[in-house]
């Protein structure tokens, strides 16, 4: 005889399913009908199941491993609302993005590359390959009414935004949210009301953009005549706004960050991050107790485990997500199933022809400047890639605030609509920089520069700036950079200044034994030709004043006096992938300059010189090779033009300046090892051998004259240029330490 005790117990709990059941269909019965949470399967006798998906950055991950256990449990999931990271996996999975594509996207994207809006040095336009020469950096300050402007955020999410667009380009043309193969909200907080904003409709990937702008970081989004920052501000887990779309059941899912026990001895930083913890975590509470009974709430144990950033750790997040999501299985298993099939995989649409471009130029540029940027054809199917590079191209002009693209249907007919936004602290921008350069032996020259940029004065993006150097080289120095065309292909370019420097006087042996103190000042003119991103080609005139007094030495040697008339010209080709401590590309000039006594001035000379330098990659390791020659041809330059040789690449073991002739040659091989990579700017180690000199007269020019040179260093290339420290040596002399931080003025 069977025993009676597993039927009992079967009977009690089939019992209890259906008392769980029937209050369930209560509560269903009792919520008015949502038409934004409308059953997928079409089974209208069951209740609806919403998601609410939480904000916590990198912790979000773990969103993804709790769809996979509903996937598996065949729950329906009915309509989707997500906060800050919910609202990118959320938004996706409601596009109809796999769950194993989601996977690849989390645990294959290079999180580092995708919250830097750069593009490769090496992709820049000509002109904005020049900036690192001059090294000062834009601070995202400017000056306009009469007072500074602060950029709103340090990121616009450029990149974050078109992957936004990649992975949801089978749905751009879906406007209203509704209509998704997942009915979707994201939600965002208004900044000047600080309200919790439900998005439902316009660009979904805006309105995922939108959700995650977290404040400080990246720069508020408008839609719809509000500024909108970060979702969880104001809603961190989307519980109410869920409810609001009708659903009946409620699935919330909390990754945000817990508070941390702090000491009266926290810091600033610590305090301010508390605090923006403290508005999240309270919201959280008050959504998840708004929860009812047979709402299901999941709470994946990140700890302190995967934080807000470690994006590096999504591996990590999924499985503490599956770990969660199975822990909740005895609480999902009383939720309505699919009775018959799920609904079918959503199936992406044939990709879209461009049919039209179009742009929403809110700048002081031409149209047809940004049209000429951008150059998407009409007449192919819609490459993400390449709406991507264009929308970065243009953003890379440095005084746009964000450039975006959107996927439209207008009138039956598919385009693309580029919007372009200013910067609100423009277009007057400050400008900084700081150099400071030492070689431990007597020779130390520091300044710091400050400086305002106005872009664009023209609306063909015509450029004017003034510079400040306060330090051991003192100097004041103005600019105008002027464009012709939209494509910048022809350009004319002007700069005037005057600059105080001191320069060594070193004896045959290397001694330092007197130094002049020199004023130059001058101006020059050229017409320019660019072509393409690659090189540029200038000719040009160029007029000097200088005087050199002695400041230190033996006082019978004398003060000069002279000016310089010359006209020049040189062309140049530049597809390094960093100016000075490059790893792949190549660059070259080649340049003359010959005076002109029509133009004035005592000096008679004329010059030639070829620079060449190149790099190649094998992984984190890197080979440079190049090679420097400038000849006077005839004349003699005069003291404040004479080049000075000391430094690495010009040869490493000499003290900087310690070399001075008219006539130099040097070839040099290079090793680099990079460290680290920050916002696309190496950090390396490396050495570099070198064999070269410098000659007063080029009849002396002579190989058999080189010296052997040699160097180990660490370096970064930060944003105000090279960031040096290292030790050179050279055939037959003693060693060098050196540090170099920026650039000459």
């Amino acid at each position: 005889m069977r025993n009676p005790l597993p039927v009992r117990s079967r009977s009690i709990c089939l019992f209890l399913l259906l008392l769980c059941g029937s209050s369930l269909a209560q509560a269903w019965a009792a919520t008015p009908p949502g038409q934004s949470c409308p059953q997928r399967d079409g089974d209208t006798s069951r209740p609806r199941i919403g998601l609410a998906l939480g904000g916590g950055g990198a912790r979000g991950v773990a969103h993804i491993s709790v769809l996979r256990k509903l996937e598996e449990l065949k729950i329906p999931v009915d309509c989707i609302a997500g906060t800050s990271m919910g609202s990118l996996v959320g938004g996706l999975y409601a596009a109809g993005v796999p769950i194993e594509d989601m996977e690849a996207l989390v645990l294959e994207t290079d999180w580092k590359r995708l919250f830097d809006d750069s593009i490769p040095r090496e992709e820049r336009s000509y002109r904005r390959k020049q900036d690192d020469r001059d090294g000062v950096a834009t601070l995202g300050v400017g000056l306009g009414k009469g007072k500074l402007e602060v950029s709103p955020g340090m990121l616009q999410g450029e990149r974050i935004l078109a992957m936004f667009e990649r992975k949801t380009l089978a749905v751009s043309t879906v406007t209203d949210f509704d209509k998704l193969p997942i009915p979707f909200r994201a939600t965002g907080t208004d900044l000047n009301t600080g309200e919790s904003v439900e998005l439902g409709s316009g660009s979904l990937a805006e309105a995922m953009r939108a959700s995650m702008s977290l404040p400080g970081i990246f720069q508020p989004v408008q839609i719809d005549g509000r500024v909108l920052i970060d979702g969880g501000i104001a809603e961190q887990v989307p519980v109410d706004t869920v409810r609001r779309m009708g659903a009946d059941i409620v699935i919330a899912v909390d990754v945000g960050t817990p508070l941390t026990k702090l000491d009266a001895d926290a810091s600033m930083l610590q305090v301010i991050s508390q605090l923006t913890g403290m508005l999240t975590v309270g919201n959280t509470r008050t959504s998840t107790a708004k929860l009812a009974e047979h709402d299901v709430l999941i709470v994946p144990e990140l700890g302190t485990e995967v934080t807000t950033g470690d994006f590096a750790k999504a591996k990590e997040a999924l499985l503490i997500g599956a770990e969660a999501a199975e822990a909740a299985t005895s609480s999902l298993a009383g939720l309505p199933r699919y009775r018959g099939a799920p609904p079918a995989p959503f199936k992406a649409p044939p990709t879209p022809v461009v049919e039209f471009v179009r742009l929403e130029n809110d700048s002081r540029y031409d149209d047809e400047v940004l049209k000429a940027i951008v150059d998407v054809p009409v007449g192919r199917p819609v490459d993400p890639d390449e709406l991507e590079e264009a929308t970065l191209r243009a953003y890379s002009q440095g005084t746009f605030a964000s450039v975006t693209y959107e996927v439209v249907e207008e009138d039956g007919r598919t385009g693309v609509v580029f919007k372009a936004r200013e910067k609100p602290q423009g277009p007057n921008y400050i400008q900084a920089g700081f150099r400071l350069e030492t070689d431990f032996s007597g020779t130390y020259e520091s300044s710091l520069r400050v400086g305002l940029l106005r872009a664009p004065v023209t609306p063909y993006g015509a450029e004017a700036r003034v510079l400040l150097a306060l330090g051991s080289e003192p100097g004041l120095q103005g600019e105008y950079y002027h464009p012709f065309d939209p494509q910048a292909r022809w350009y004319f370019y002007s700069r005037l200044g005057v600059q105080n420097r001191s320069m060594p006087y070193f004896n045959d042996v290397g001694d330092r034994i007197a130094t002049y103190d020199s004023w130059v000042g001058g101006a020059r003119a050229s017409l320019g030709r660019t072509f393409g991103l690659y090189g540029a080609a200038e000719l040009g005139i160029e007029r000097s004043e200088s005087r050199a007094g002695l400041d230190v030495g033996d006082p019978a040697l004398p003060d000069i006096e002279v000016g310089t008339g010359a006209w020049f010209g040189f062309v140049s080709i530049d597809r390094l992938d960093s100016l000075y401590f490059p790893r792949r590309g190549y660059w070259a000039r080649l340049d003359y300059r010959g005076t002109a006594g029509w133009l004035g001035g005592e000096a008679d000379f004329e010059e030639a010189g070829l620079d060449v330098l190149g790099a190649t990659p094998f992984g984190r390791h890197a080979i440079q090779y190049g090679a420097s020659y400038q000849s006077t041809l005839s004349g003699t330059l005069p003291l404040y033009e004479r080049h000075s040789m000391g430094g690495r690449g010009r040869l490493v073991g000499f003290r900087y300046n310690e070399l001075v002739g008219q006539n130099y040659a040097v070839v040099m091989l290079g090793y680099s090892y990079q460290l680290a990579e920050v916002f696309g700017r190496s950090a390396v180690v490396g050495s570099t051998f070198e064999y070269g000199n410098a000659w007063d007269l080029r009849r002396d020019m002579d190989w058999s004259d080189g010296i052997f040179n040699g160097s180990l260093y660490i370096g970064f290339d930060s944003w105000i240029g090279p960031m040096l420290f290292g030790y050179g040596m050279r055939e037959g002399g003693n060693g060098v330490l050196f540090l170099e931080i920026g650039k000459p003025f």
